[in-house]
């Protein structure tokens, strides 16, 4: 090994301690934050999906009825009827 690499892991072991505990810092606080974010985008999903199930419906008084004539079937019908 280089004198590099030597001195290196030296300086690794002698902080080893500082070192592991950010680490282990950092890792908590990273699963902190990936539990927040989980719980605000349920929320917000869960808003979103009981704001779009209790909104009044816009169109419920305005109903409209559509009239069909089957007059002109019903004779057509009839004149098939007839010519047997």
């Amino acid at each position: 090994m280089s004198q590099k690499k030597v001195d290196e892991y030296k300086e690794y072991k002698k902080n080893r301690e500082k070192i592991l505990k950010k680490e282990k810092t950092m890792q908590k606080l990273t699963m902190v934050l990936v539990a927040v974010l989980c719980v605000v985008f349920l929320g917000w999903f869960g808003y979103s999906i009981y704001n779009s199930a209790t909104r009044p419906d816009p169109d419920a008084d305005d109903t409209t009825y559509t009239v069909v004539d089957f007059g002109g079937y019903t004779d057509y019908m009839n004149g098939l009827d007839a010519s047997y």
